[in-house]
């Protein structure tokens, strides 16, 4: 099993990380650590209720120290995987520009 308090007094945490939980959420991983799920399918995990909705499938927390791990692997370490973050928020700004434009055109062009 992942040891958090372990792994903390060894790795350089991102300001994000500082006091947070030791579990993300499938979302948190894929967005904050670029992980793709293919990844997560093989990471550990608990399930808890859906805080949403109990009704609802139980969600899926994976240990933060293990995602954390597994994406500065992926990427190359802690400076390549902040690169990668801001690279896909760049690109996520351009394509809400674009989309802005899209709508903003298309309503002035009746």
């Amino acid at each position: 099993k992942c040891d958090e308090k372990e792994d903390e007094t060894t790795v350089e945490l991102e300001d994000f990380e500082i006091d947070a939980s030791p579990y993300v959420t499938k979302q948190e991983a894929m967005k904050k650590y670029c992980l793709p799920a293919g990844t997560l399918e093989v990471c550990d995990y608990i399930e808890k209720d859906n805080p949403r909705q109990s009704k609802w499938s139980k969600m899926k927390l994976y240990h933060r120290s293990e995602i954390r791990r597994r994406a500065r692997e992926r990427w190359g370490g802690l400076e390549k995987l902040q690169e990668e973050r801001r690279r896909r928020e760049n690109k996520r700004s351009e394509k809400d520009m674009e989309e802005g434009y899209r709508v903003f055109n298309k309503k002035h062009k009746k």
